[in-house]
């Protein structure tokens, strides 16, 4: 006899190896949430104690660079570079900041958001709803991480230039190569949540058939 979409499907059976490779990945997961916190916070604070503000503008010429045993190089572009917040106005600096703020924030909620949908996956809640919710959430999250702080980003590197006057040298800030990467990775997660909600209805379709 089917069940009907809104009875609890009965736990997916996962064997030892399995729970310890999903532990492995939230492992992983909380890791990566310490780098990201510490990346950010030790930059923000070394920006703060030098009177900084960091930005990532394309030159409209390369750069000519010389290393220290005379090798010739050249700076491509993008660039990051580290500007004094002296000659930059308030909303400049609060521009820049920001995007760093959100990209950060964006970061940790899809990385917890990851961690709550594997840790549903050790105790075998594989496909019911709330594990396709949280793949899609997931993606949606990401793609607001790579998209909402471009547009700080943005306005405070093109006012940057504005105050430092150097918009002959160097480019107005764009939209940059993240986020084609990010959309990868949240078409991947949308075939993982299409995977599990027919993984779902096969559950709710087999629940309590021999």
């Amino acid at each position: 006899m089917n069940t009907t979409d809104s009875e609890p499907i009965t736990p997916t059976d996962t064997s030892k190896k399995d729970r310890r490779d999903l532990w492995a990945s939230i492992t992983v997961f909380a890791l990566t949430g310490g780098v990201v916190l510490y990346t950010y916070f030790t930059g923000l604070l070394r920006e703060l104690n030098d009177g900084i503000v960091t930005a990532r503008v394309e030159f409209d010429e390369p750069q000519a660079l010389t290393s220290l045993d005379g090798v010739a190089m050249q700076l491509g572009s993008p660039s990051t570079i580290d500007v004094s917040t002296d000659p930059l106005s308030p909303v400049t600096v609060g521009f820049l900041r920001s995007a760093d703020a959100l990209q950060t924030f964006g970061y940790l909620a899809v990385l917890a958001l990851l961690t709550w949908m594997v840790v549903r996956f050790v105790r075998g809640h594989l496909f019911d709803r709330l594990a396709v919710r949280l793949v899609a959430v997931s993606s949606l999250v990401a793609v607001a991480t790579i998209l909402v702080p471009q547009f700080p980003r943005t306005l405070g590197t093109n006012m940057l230039l504005r105050d430092v006057e150097a918009r002959e040298m160097m480019d107005t800030a764009t939209l940059g190569p993240e986020f084609w990467y990010g959309y990868v990775f949240c078409m991947a997660l949308s075939a993982v949540a299409v995977a599990l909600r027919i993984g779902s209805r096969m559950a709710r379709d087999n629940e309590g058939l021999v």
